[in-house]
């Protein structure tokens, strides 16, 4: 056996494991996209029913009115949160599929969900945070929203950084190596 057999053997071996690594994360982000979906169509449909705007007229006589102000606020950007999660995550759906039938399009759609989620945990999350440590502990609300925020946006940017590794990127490629059979 020569020793551009062994390091070919050695390579596709290689290759095997960074394309069931792909394949195994993609399933993953299938069924992690399709549950967020589902939760957040259930929560899209549940959220009429609960009739905040009732429910905070009943706080009066437990909280005061800032309280009330900040609990319809925190609602509100929840709901809004929701419906951009739902969308987002029957997004993610479909490029996770593309991912899994290596379609290139679907590697763009999930790297750009994942860009993106990483920037709205910023402009849309940490707001949310700040308000809810500010009512509960005013003196650390910033740390603490700050931290919070830092390690909601880390798991979309290894996701990222997974997807621009150069094992997975040449899969994507069509001059890149093809392993027959896998």
């Amino acid at each position: 056996m020569s020793a551009s057999a062994i390091t070919s053997a050695g390579e596709d071996l290689n290759l095997r494991r960074w394309r069931t690594t792909l394949t195994v994360a993609a399933w993953v982000l299938i069924v992690q996209s399709g549950a967020t979906f589902v939760t957040g169509l259930i929560g899209l449909l549940l959220a009429p029913l609960a009739a905040p705007r009732t429910m905070f007229g009943q706080l009066g006589t437990v909280l005061d009115r800032s309280q009330i102000a900040m609990i319809q606020t925190l609602v509100g950007q929840t709901l809004f949160l929701n419906r951009i999660q739902t969308v987002g995550s029957l997004v993610l759906l479909a490029g996770s599929i593309g991912l899994l039938l290596r379609r290139k399009w679907g590697w763009y759609v999930v790297v750009l969900v994942h860009v993106a989620a990483t920037v709205a945990v910023f402009v849309w999350v940490m707001p949310m945070f700040d308000s809810l440590f500010r009512a509960l502990d005013p003196h650390n609300a910033s740390t603490m929203a700050w931290l919070l925020t830092v390690l909601s946006a880390l798991a979309p940017a290894v996701v990222v950084a997974f997807l621009l590794l150069r094992p997975v990127v040449s899969q994507f490629e069509k001059q890149g190596p093809r392993i027959r059979g896998v």
